[in-house]
């Protein structure tokens, strides 16, 4: 496949809108809906049963989305017309999700953002493998990663300065009001940021050689086992273990910084503080690892991350100060931003081009699987421990799952050879 000059900053500049939205939604903005509609001491089951309706639905319209785009024939090339309409169409049920007072339209509105704004997601995780060549994977995920990271940050200040109490911005309008502010910044976001990925990157259309090659079967949509690509498989799989860990952390983080450590109503302010440190020295992880996973092993670079971030774990279930939390943060972002840029570049390696989307989503289910699973087993465990030994004790218990969960990841990648996807295809 002969491959196009690439225009970096066009194809990534999508994944800034979206990490702006998951950003401000996994952290803070869900955890406050939440803690409006939903009982006190329930309120860890109730977070888990919203992000697993939610991570349910995109895990499976990612897997129709991306063999569909695979096949598509549009004007517009195989990718965008998914990502504008996607994109679209999600936009009014953000809004909606900042205003019903019911929790079970809040998780009606959830589903919907999943639903369309991964019907987009899923046929643009392909545009990598799709349009830069494998050589220079490494460096294209680090574009990527700096828009997550950049993302991550804008998303965890509008929320974190807006919808803690006292807020620091604006705190003369109500709750309400500004939760709709932060509604109508996250959609600006997305609908700018996917125009400039939309327009500025130059599509070419398909065309099938054979009819064949344009037939959908619907082995493409429930074969998701991949004995095709061992290599693959065991790249999702371990990834999907490494997110086990990450959203166990995630969602549960302004939790343990309200009861844990004991900030009450600061806890989103110091969560986007956190998260903050964590994206500031993520930059320079995932620059360093972007452009070295074009040239060593990304295998090795990935157990270093790891290690890494092992040991903030430990750090982070021993500690009881401040200082101690956002030093954790610091060491954390480092690890996570260089993971960010070597994970994508290797499953980019590893992936047949003409089938691109389809293997992508199934990769995508490493991310959106877990934000089920993980939530579902932390957020029980968390309300009976702390109903057993005391408020806050249960969110350190299950931090202590974050480790085994990295360590196994670890262990899940050692079968993987490192190959370019077109050969093994």
């Amino acid at each position: 496949m002969r491959y196009a000059r690439v225009n970096y900053w066009a194809i990534s500049a999508f994944w800034l809108g979206v990490s702006v939205h998951w950003a401000a939604f996994l952290t803070i903005v869900m955890q406050v809906r939440v803690n409006e509609l939903a009982p006190p001491e329930q309120r860890g089951a109730y977070l888990a049963w919203l992000a697993a309706a939610g991570a349910l639905i995109s895990t499976a319209i990612e897997l129709i989305a991306g063999p569909i785009s695979d096949r598509s024939t549009s004007r517009w090339g195989r990718r965008r017309p998914f990502i504008l309409w996607g994109t679209l169409l999600s936009l009014p049920f953000i809004l909606l999700f900042m205003t019903t007072q019911s929790f079970w339209l809040l998780v009606a509105h959830f589903v919907a953002i999943q639903l369309f704004l991964n019907w987009a997601n899923g046929p643009y995780q392909a545009v990598i493998p799709d349009y830069v060549p494998p050589e220079r994977h490494g460096l294209a995920s680090a574009y990527m990663g700096m828009m997550t990271l950049a993302g991550n940050l804008i998303g965890l200040a509008l929320a974190g300065a807006l919808l803690s109490e006292p807020p620091l911005l604006l705190g003369e309008l109500s709750r309400p009001a500004r939760m709709q502010l932060v509604g109508g910044v996250l959609v600006a976001f997305l609908l700018l940021t996917m125009l400039w990925t939309v327009l500025g990157m130059h599509e070419p259309r398909w065309q099938p050689c054979h009819p064949d090659e344009q037939r959908l079967h619907w082995k493409l949509f429930t074969n998701i086992w991949l004995n095709e690509l061992p290599n693959f498989r065991w790249v999702v799989i371990s990834r999907l273990v490494f997110n086990m860990g990450f959203f166990t952390a995630l969602f549960y983080l302004e939790y343990y910084l309200r009861d844990t450590i004991g900030l009450k109503d600061l806890a989103p302010q110091h969560a986007f503080g956190f998260m903050a440190t964590a994206t500031l020295t993520g930059v320079l992880g995932n620059w360093l690892a972007g452009v070295l996973a074009d040239r060593v092993s990304k295998k090795r670079l990935i157990y270093g991350c790891i290690a890494l971030m092992c040991i903030c774990a430990g750090l982070f279930l021993m500690a009881r100060e401040l200082p101690l939390v956002y030093l954790t943060g610091a060491l954390f972002g480092v690890a996570w931003g260089a993971y960010a840029a070597v994970d994508w570049a290797l499953a980019s390696n590893l992936v047949p081009v003409s089938e691109s989307g389809r293997y992508m989503a199934i990769w995508h289910i490493a991310m959106t699987l877990p934000q089920v699973v993980a939530p579902l087993i932390a957020g029980p465990l968390g309300d009976l421990w702390n109903a057993q030994y005391g408020m806050g004790t249960g969110w350190r218990w299950i931090f202590a799952l974050v480790p085994i969960y990295l360590v196994a990841s670890a262990w899940l990648l050692r079968p993987v050879r490192e190959r370019v996807g077109q050969d093994e295809a």
